[in-house]
């Protein structure tokens, strides 16, 4: 028997220290690699909050703890996510009611917006039409007006002056004045100094409507003008604006509102990640056991009463009583290349004795991860009483190539130059001959012989064999 170390070869007889007979014995090749036990179906306390921050924890069963069905693996403080929640749902109100109010108003807005512009160009048009009004017909009736004032005045005074000089030559061709007739000549008089002052009155009347009152009426009325139009046209600008404001304001509202109701419902919902209670009998590990791995992470610097747990953290993994174990590992590439989905071996455990397991790879991984390594998956047959948990270290053998009826010579039989590998074959005359081989697998200080030789024949080997 050959010794091999990652290889095995069986059968193998030697007649003398110079000479071999090839026989077809079982010959395979195999790799040694490290795996860790870990559960099929594990259950993971992630915190995925979608509001809720602040977890401080304040129950915390130790690593590796048995728990039963029901019991509390880890629970956070609950009195600052009560408050808040309680504020929020208080808050509901407040928000419902200024939406409510703003939806008025803008329902108001619908309605009184095109009012106010149809008043706007209701006003402007009136001052168009007064200032046109005054420009074509007021204004020249009024300056005529008031010159026909000033002229009547004039006549007054003229009618009552030629009275009063008629009753004087009258009077005088008499040549007494009577008493009654004095009365009559004082009365004239005073008509004609009346006449003379309303003259005068409507003088300086006439002169003020013809060079302030009416001008300023025409200032007056062409800003009036103005300030309707720069009110119309303000108008016609801004209160479509205010609408369109009002409308974006209320719709914005609306958003911010159902906003507000998922953050609170999503409050609500986070509620459920301040206790993680066991879902069956079993045990947990701290950490994360997925992809084919187990990993503690950062939990040993928050993991423990009164510590801080990031959200957006894998905590504490459950496993269930009877759930199944896999054996899971990672290799290199190169010997990634030498294994392929199928292959089997066995697995030995520390501590169990020469007892091994049967294993055989279910997954394998075609791109290495950041690492470099390439995972891999193994069902493994247990027994039932087994001891094993996850989390438990295994060696597995797994075996890369077998070949039942295999040719196989030490190594050191075989030559290789220039790309061509040969052996010494003795022949039945006693002479030997120089043969050349095709090589397959190495297995240890043997090799696969895949052409060039035939079971039962002799080959020889160097001296120090």
């Amino acid at each position: 028997m050959t010794k091999t170390f990652l290889f095995s070869f069986l059968g193998t007889a030697v007649l003398s220290a110079s000479e071999h007979v090839v026989k077809s014995t079982p010959f395979e090749t195999s790799l040694s690699i490290d795996a860790t036990f870990l559960p099929n179906d594990v259950v993971v306390h992630k915190l995925y909050p979608e509001q809720w921050s602040k977890f401080e924890i304040k129950e915390l069963l130790p690593h590796g703890a048995t728990v039963k069905e029901g019991q509390t693996i880890v629970a956070f403080d609950r009195e600052d996510y009560d408050k808040n929640l309680a504020e929020s749902k208080k808050a509901v109100a407040t928000r419902k009611i200024a939406l409510a109010r703003a939806e008025r108003e803008l329902a108001d807005l619908e309605i009184t917006t095109p009012r106010l512009l149809e008043g706007e160009e209701i006003a402007f048009e009136r001052h168009q039409e007064s200032l046109d009004y005054f420009k074509k017909t007021s204004r020249a009736i009024q300056e005529k007006n008031a010159r026909e004032g000033l002229a009547r005045a004039k006549r007054s005074l003229e009618y009552v002056e030629e009275e009063l000089k008629q009753l004087l030559q009258m009077y005088k061709e008499d040549g007494v004045t009577e008493e009654t007739e004095e009365i009559i000549l004082k009365r004239q008089r005073s008509s004609v100094e009346t006449a003379r002052f309303s003259l005068e009155k409507v003088e300086l009347s006439t002169a003020r409507t013809l060079k302030k009152t009416i001008p300023e009426q025409a200032v007056d009325l062409e800003r009036a003008f103005d300030a309707a139009k720069l009110s119309f046209d303000t108008a016609k600008q801004n209160l479509p604006r205010i609408l369109e404001e009002k409308r974006h304001a209320v719709a914005k509202q609306k958003r911010q509102d159902t906003e507000a109701d998922k953050k609170l419902e999503d409050l609500e919902a986070d509620g459920k990640w301040l206790t993680f209670k066991a879902p069956a009998d079993g045990h947990i590990f701290y950490g994360e056991i997925s992809r084919r791995s187990w990993s503690l992470g950062g939990t040993s610097k928050f993991l423990f009463v009164n510590g801080a747990a990031p959200a957006k953290t894998a905590l504490v993994s459950f496993v269930a009583n009877g759930v199944s174990l896999n054996l899971h590992g990672a290799v290199g590439q190169n010997q990634r290349l030498q294994l392929a989905s199928g292959n089997k071996g066995s697995a030995e455990v520390d501590g169990i004795g020469t007892t091994s397991f049967p294993v055989e790879i279910t997954s394998l991984d075609h791109i290495p991860g950041a690492d470099g390594k390439y995972k891999l998956s193994m069902k493994v047959t247990l027994p039932k009483d087994s001891p094993l948990v996850g989390g438990m270290k295994a060696k597995v053998k797994l075996i890369t190539y077998r070949n039942e009826k295999a040719l196989t010579v030490p190594k050191s039989a075989v030559k290789t130059e220039g790309g061509k590998s040969t052996i010494r074959l003795k022949m039945a005359d006693g002479k030997d001959e120089v043969r050349e081989v095709k090589l397959g697998k190495t297995s240890g200080d043997h090799v696969e012989i895949l052409e060039g030789i035939a079971a039962d024949q002799v080959i020889l080997l160097p001296a120090s064999e």
